[in-house]
């Protein structure tokens, strides 16, 4: 995996950077002409990434906070022009000046507004990096997760594998090949180079990495999903009781193929991969025009207490932005900002609704 291992910068400067290329990249013009440089610099590291979606996410819920909708739908599609669009014409230079000063008012008002709050790029558990025990004895290791927790284990041989809230993955190495086997929740496998082969089973899926990024995500049905970032993966569903596969399906970037747990195996499409969640490591993911139901069902996979709608038109609000799922709490009055709605903070529930109960229940803060 790429690492940040540039000369230290000065207090501030990634975050600058990652505020220029978001600037950039709101532009079509300028998005296409720098996109492979963007995407070099952002290949440079998990710092560089995790800086980029904290403007993303920043921006974000900054521009819906200043921005109230009297609509149930919030849209994040705006060009980089959404609040100067109505002053006269000015040269590109002096508009990403001005996008830039009001990006970072923005990030200060989201950061103001969220003041007390640990801060996450040291506190998320997303973040937590653990060295993996060598399996070069022989032994079985097992790596797991808890309820809430996002973690990444560095292999003995270099990988790096991020795992998911509450899953679990058994990982073999010999003299001759690389194990692994997925049993619960979802990993991303960023793989390093060698000439023994790396193997990953979930379910009735096998998946065969040629030195790759890639997500495997084993579902309560026992279906697989398999996402490939970059590299190249072989894919095929393995026959029970034969000891044999289907043949091997190639996947390419940007593309996912979905595995059936039938009793005979089913030919398998490949489609491409919806984006909203190639940053779930960060405990990040994107929505377009989403019920918040469904944000609700996202986030409570990491809550010990969960989030719920106090009605169903609660639920079938849509909402759009990039949202930090794995802190509910934080959601929750992201939501209600956003919204306008309460949030109330029982023992067993982060409760949303339209106004606090009269006569008052739990801790109730009120629509903004």
């Amino acid at each position: 995996m790429m690492e940040d291992t540039d000369p230290p910068r000065r207090h501030g400067q990634l975050r600058e950077e990652a505020a220029d290329w978001f600037a950039i990249m709101r532009n079509p013009e300028e998005a296409e002409a720098k996109r492979k440089e963007f995407e070099a610099w952002l290949a440079r590291g998990a710092l560089h990434r995790a800086a980029y979606n904290r403007i993303a996410e920043a921006f974000s819920n900054g521009k819906r906070l200043k921005e109230p909708s009297e609509e149930d739908i919030v849209t994040s599609d705006g060009g980089s022009g959404d609040d100067i669009r109505r002053s006269e014409p000015r040269p590109k230079a002096k508009k990403r000046a001005v996008f830039l000063l009001a990006l970072l008012g923005t990030v200060a008002l989201v950061a103001y507004w969220a003041s007390g709050q640990p801060r996450e790029e040291l506190k998320h558990p997303s973040l937590a990096v653990g060295t993996a025990p060598g399996t070069s004895d022989g032994l079985v290791l097992k790596l797991a997760t808890a309820i809430g927790e996002i973690r990444s284990f560095r292999l003995e041989d270099g990988s790096v594998l991020a795992l998911d809230t509450n899953s679990l993955v058994l990982v073999d190495f010999d003299n001759k090949r690389r194990t692994l086997r997925l049993l619960r929740g979802r990993a991303r496998f960023t793989v390093a180079h060698e000439d023994r082969p790396f193997a990953v089973h979930a379910g009735r899926g096998r998946v065969i990495a040629r030195g790759t990024i890639f997500d495997v995500n084993l579902l309560p049905d026992n279906h697989v999903v398999v996402r490939l970032i970059r590299g190249a993966v072989d894919v095929a569903t393995e026959i029970p009781e034969s000891g044999r596969a289907q043949p091997e399906l190639r996947l390419s970037p940007g593309q996912q193929i979905e595995l059936s747990n039938e009793p005979i195996p089913l030919a398998h499409d490949i489609v491409e991969a919806k984006p909203d969640d190639r940053a779930w490591p960060e405990g990040l993911k994107e929505y377009r025009n989403a019920r918040l139901g469904d944000v609700f069902a996202d986030a409570n996979r990491y809550a010990d207490i969960p989030l719920v709608g106090e009605t169903a038109d609660i639920d079938d609000i849509r909402v759009s932005g990039i949202f930090r799922i794995t802190d509910s709490a934080r959601l929750a009055r992201n939501v209600g900002d956003l919204r306008g709605l309460a949030v109330i903070s029982r023992p067993k529930s982060i409760t949303l609704a339209r106004r606090c109960p009269v006569p008052p229940q739990g801790n109730c803060r009120p629509p903004s």
